[in-house]
């Protein structure tokens, strides 16, 4: 990696750090270049404005978030489709209890509040809006792949998919206002309870 490229590499996890920490208004320029190490003027050799550096964050933040990232469906066969469905969301869980991932997600919430206050921002509100759309159709997808198995009812599918979807994304959030849970076995739990069939659950 080139010298130019550490520096931009810097400069997003700074930015990222100090908007998990002051948010987005009250993070500027200065203090980006003060925590990296150069002077502010070098910064636009990199990015043209602030709001720039923030889109290169919002993007950077998000790169490779997404339902396929995790749950590659072709993968799932009648034999390992339950225990399939929570490792795979046992692993996203494993993966944002880290330090790194906390503050991802508290940065994303910060850019969540930052697109409905201002309708020049919305862009990030609908982007965050798609990507948690994306994992409710693609439980949706999965949910239809257990009902070809015949592992699974096919009522109330939405409803399943939208209930997987949503204990992912609290189990993500908990940690950050201090609960801490153990998130694999209450995913595994919704699993058992979600994925039940006609009062009894298929394992």
């Amino acid at each position: 990696m080139s010298k130019s490229e550490t520096t931009r590499k810097k400069i997003l996890e700074t930015t990222t750090w100090l908007i998990g920490q002051y948010g987005i208004e009250k993070t500027s320029l200065s203090m980006i270049a003060h925590s990296v190490g150069i002077k502010k003027p070098s910064i636009y050799y990199y990015y043209s404005s602030k709001e720039e550096l923030v889109e290169a964050v919002f993007i950077w933040i998000l790169e490779g978030y997404s339902f396929e990232e995790y749950f590659h469906i072709n993968n799932y066969t009648k034999d390992n489709f339950i225990e399939k469905i929570f490792s795979d969301g046992a692993q996203l869980l494993i993966e944002e209890s880290t330090d790194t991932q906390l503050l991802v997600v508290q940065v994303l919430n910060e850019f969540l509040l930052y697109g409905s206050r201002e309708n020049s921002h919305n862009k990030y509100r609908l982007k965050i809006k798609a990507v948690q759309e994306g994992f409710i159709n693609g439980f949706i997808k999965l949910m239809e792949k257990g009902i070809e198995f015949d592992l699974i009812d096919s009522e109330g599918l939405h409803e399943k998919a939208c209930i997987l979807a949503l204990t992912l994304d609290n189990l993500s959030n908990y940690p950050m206002i201090g609960i801490q849970l153990d998130s694999t076995a209450v995913w595994r739990q919704t699993i058992t309870s979600v994925l039940s069939k006609r009062g009894k659950v298929n394992e």
